[in-house]
């Protein structure tokens, strides 16, 4: 039995009327007398309503048009932020947007949006990929299956050779037989039935997106697209992740070689080996100008808006004749970490307004660092032949894990618990407990700089700054022709890359999209050998090191 939707109206004035349709815009149920009302009045005439039998195919996908923040309808949506607000955020928050319009302006042809095809094109192709898994694991089992049969009458052959003083040796292998092929049996099975999860899931969102393209509301099709999409993205990311531990399974047996000589003399007719290999599943991704699926459905900040205003500047404390600060990062606290590679075993902690707070011992040299969360930093040491990345407790000052690694080690970003490291040859992305999880062989500099998933970082040699995917994939390349020796790179909210240029004396910000850019400091401004960069989302606060200061700037 459906439960019954009553009419908001008649409930109101404590009549309780079954409701005919329902309106997606006050959400409510309205009965026949109280649709007619609905529709006479001005501000409810335009109102969309549907059937209460259609209301029920969506009512119980979750989508919030409530603000968490102050429980009030989110009634306009942030073109900066890329965020649906109520009336209450934007005194708060909002204030200084140029770019907020009503929500239900933002939300027109969602159903005909480059998000909604994306994500219904991702859903497609992600099922199609989990269905060439199950196959996959479901042909391993079989083919499995069939190894243990093959043993099994290798096993009885042998036994009938060698007569019947031979049976508590069948007995004793068979067993051992059992339980290894269980193991691995059991393996291949939760692999297979975290797939068949993971289609059922993803077939109920696909189901969702269906239902909420054929009867949902503007509003409600433009969040529950960017809702389930980011469901879609972490079922994605989950597959991905556990098809990297997926393995075949040989089963075979090795004979004693003199069994049939030494038949008195052995206590074992032979033994079980299962030879493990890492299975040749692939994930097939969209293609990289679909698989980018662009929440946002206005065009990102262009450079040509982007403007620094001056918020802070205080000098670094000097401790040898000379000053390189390669690595810069903040806490979440505010306070500021300031790395001096020349020679200082120590990082320096400052607080926002400039005052020395204290010095972070280092086992070595740093030479760059990241954040992980406002106890814990990763600190790499450059070219001293420290093959490693310490990752420090800031609190006790311990060195709480050291991963280590078989190569130098330079610039570092954290995102999402993961760490991009440039190494001598490449990136490698590496989980915080030190498993590498990706090499990227690429030709770069010392420094990356990271979004939401893209990769960026410099070639000196060739004047260029490149943008790839999280798998390496090419997305563009810019050329800089006043490039002498690039250094530091950082990325903006809007994907705005921005890089300074030790040999130039350079600030300069590259588009999103790699086609153009501009030089935001130069020589003039008193910028004199900027090495580090750094950009806190949360602030918005973009930092710069150079010769022996600091400087902390708005960015507008």
């Amino acid at each position: 039995m459906f439960e019954k939707i009553l009419c908001g109206p008649c409930g109101y004035a404590e009549n309780n009327k079954n409701a005919e349709k329902w309106c997606t815009v006050c959400e409510e149920g309205l009965c026949a007398e109280c649709e007619k009302v609905h529709k006479s009045i001005k501000t409810s005439r335009n109102h969309r309503l549907i059937s209460v039998e259609d209301f029920r195919q969506i009512k119980n996908i979750s989508i919030s048009l409530t603000c968490k923040d102050h429980d009030k309808r989110l009634e306009l949506y942030c073109n900066t932020h890329d965020v649906a607000v109520c009336l209450g955020c934007v005194p708060s928050r909002h204030m200084t947007c140029s770019d907020v319009i009503p929500l239900d302006k933002a939300a027109e042809n969602a159903k005909h949006s480059t998000a909604l095809a994306d994500l219904e094109d991702t859903l497609t192709r992600t099922l199609q990929n989990l269905e060439q898994i199950i196959t996959d694991r479901e042909s391993a089992f079989e083919n499995f299956e069939g190894q243990k049969q093959i043993i099994k009458h290798a096993i009885n052959d042998t036994r009938t050779r060698i007569m019947k003083k031979l049976d508590d040796l069948e007995q004793k292998l068979l067993l051992e037989l059992d339980t290894k092929h269980d193991n691995c049996k059991s393996e291949i099975n939760k692999l297979l039935n975290q797939m068949k999860n993971s289609k059922r899931d993803l077939s109920c969102l696909r189901e969702q997106t269906s239902q909420l393209k054929s009867f949902a509301s503007d509003i409600q099709l433009f969040l529950g697209t960017r809702q389930i999409n980011e469901a879609v993205f972490r079922e994605k990311e989950y597959v991905k992740e556990e098809i990297k531990s997926a393995h075949n399974y040989k089963i075979n047996i090795q004979l004693h070689p003199s069994i049939m000589s030494l038949m008195n003399d052995i206590d074992q007719l032979g033994k079980i080996l299962v030879k493990k290999t890492t299975a040749s599943i692939s994930f097939k991704e969209v293609k990289v100008d679909q698989a980018q699926i662009q929440l946002r459905v206005p065009d990102m900040k262009s450079i040509n808006n982007v403007s620094l205003r001056l918020k802070r500047k205080f000098k670094v404390k000097k401790y040898g004749y000379g000053m390189h600060l390669t690595g810069c990062a903040m806490l979440q606290n505010g306070n500021l970490l300031i790395i001096d590679n020349t020679g200082m075993y120590a990082i320096m902690e400052y607080s926002e307004e400039g005052k020395h707070i204290r010095d972070i011992p280092c086992s070595e040299s740093p030479f760059d660092l990241t954040v992980i969360d406002n106890d814990r930093i990763a600190v790499t040491f450059g070219n001293v032949s420290a093959h490693y990345i310490n990752i420090l407790n800031i609190k006790n000052k311990t060195i709480e894990k050291k991963v280590e690694l078989k190569s130098n080690c330079y610039g570092i970003l954290n995102q999402d618990n993961k760490l991009f490291v440039i190494i001598e040859d490449g990136i490698i992305i590496i989980d915080i407990a030190g498993k590498v999880l990706n090499k990227l062989n690429v030709e770069c500099d010392l420094y990356l700089g990271t979004s939401i998933d893209r990769i960026y970082f410099s070639v000196t040699k060739d004047q260029t700054v490149h943008c790839i995917s999280m798998a390496g994939e090419k997305i563009w390349v810019h050329k800089e022709e006043s490039f002498i020796h690039p250094m530091s790179i950082t990325v903006d909210d809007d994907q705005n890359v921005f890089i300074v240029d030790y040999e130039s004396n350079s600030l300069i910000v590259i588009q999103h999209d790699g086609k153009s850019s501009r030089t935001l400091l130069n020589e003039t401004d008193g910028l004199v050998n900027p090495f580090s960069l750094h950009y806190n989302k949360d602030k918005k606060v973009l930092r710069l090191c150079y010769k022996e200061w600091c400087a902390l700037y708005n960015l507008m």
